[in-house]
């Protein structure tokens, strides 16, 4: 099997010679122009991405790569997940393959989703952060900068809007701690007192 590496803005010339298939194009690192017999010639059909992915991917808070399909979260790792948890990819909408390629991603989308709904219930890792409402102004900053969508508006007993986080969503990241304008938020077993006693605790060994 012999593949020819050719410039992108230069198409490969196909004719036909004493009944034969001459395929003929410019081989990028030889520099020079390549022609070869064939004796069939097989045409792969172009695949592009859905013109929507763009607005699923934001939907769903997932990436596209630079061609415009939906990319993984770690290509050996964890092939068939996305960053976002309980949300996976097969088929086209991840690259160009073959049905098969695609029947073998399909069947380690189940068996992925299969590890999660076999279990009666599921415990979150990730420290939630806690909301004192009594400086919540509702500004709506934290719901923005959330990468996740744990964070909504919702009513508290007075029916004033109020920040709450969605504990089964949340990644612990902090992102809406750090953008509370009025310090409303502080992340579970990481606030302020917490991490400056942590500190002087460190310091105190270090005088020591």
């Amino acid at each position: 099997m012999n593949f020819i590496k050719m410039p992108d803005d230069e198409m490969p010339e196909i004719k036909m010679e004493d009944e034969n298939i001459v395929v003929s194009a410019n081989d990028y690192i030889l520099g020079d122009e390549v022609s070869i017999k064939a004796d069939l010639l097989v045409l792969s059909t172009g695949i592009r991405p859905r013109e929507d992915s763009t607005k699923i991917a934001r939907m769903l808070k997932v990436h596209l790569n630079k061609d415009g399909f939906f990319q993984e979260a770690h290509m050996k790792l964890r092939p068939v997940e996305f960053s976002t948890e309980g949300i996976y990819l097969a088929g086209l909408a991840h690259w160009p393959k073959l049905a098969d390629e695609s029947i073998a991603q399909a069947a380690a989308v189940a068996a992925k989703a299969m590890t999660i709904i076999a279990k009666s219930e599921l415990e979150g890792m990730a420290p939630v952060p806690v909301i004192d409402e009594m400086k919540c102004r509702a500004c709506g900053i934290c719901q923005e900068v959330c990468a996740f969508s744990a964070v909504e508006m919702k009513e508290d007993s007075t029916g004033a809007l109020k920040a709450s986080v969605n504990p089964a969503l949340c990644k612990g990241c902090g992102s809406c701690g750090a953008a509370c304008p009025v310090e409303a938020i502080a992340l579970m077993h990481y606030t302020d007192s917490q991490l400056l006693a942590e500190a002087c605790v460190v310091l105190k060994e270090v005088m020591e």
